[in-house]
């Protein structure tokens, strides 16, 4: 039986062929769980206004959705903030209501 050296471990050579094919497939995204992302940076969505902070970020998520939507090269297959990343809101209260912006960069599936 042939044996094979791997970080300085010397293993079966079926074992070291097995070890290196499943992490090969491990670590590779498959299709369905490759995502493709924004190029060119986050986008920030404002004016989302409330009484409630969580009500001024789910109008804030809403106005991003929009811009990004609207956005020439993007479209509607950006637009879903489950699978953005860099997400992150802005939110301060001022005069009793909460202003709060969306940032994140779109993705799409």
């Amino acid at each position: 039986m042939s044996r094979i050296a791997i970080f300085g471990i010397s293993v079966p050579a079926a074992t070291a062929v097995a070890a290196l094919a499943f992490f090969a497939t491990a670590s590779a995204p498959t299709p369905a769980h490759a995502k493709a992302c924004h190029p060119y940076g986050t986008i920030i969505a404002t004016a989302g206004i409330a009484a409630k902070n969580s009500t001024a970020k789910k109008f804030a998520r809403i106005n991003w959705r929009v811009k990004v939507r609207a956005g020439a090269t993007l479209g509607t297959a950006y637009t879903d903030w489950g699978l953005a990343e860099e997400r992150e809101y802005h939110c301060k209260k001022k005069l009793g209501t909460w202003r709060c912006s969306a940032e994140a960069r779109p993705c799409r599936p």
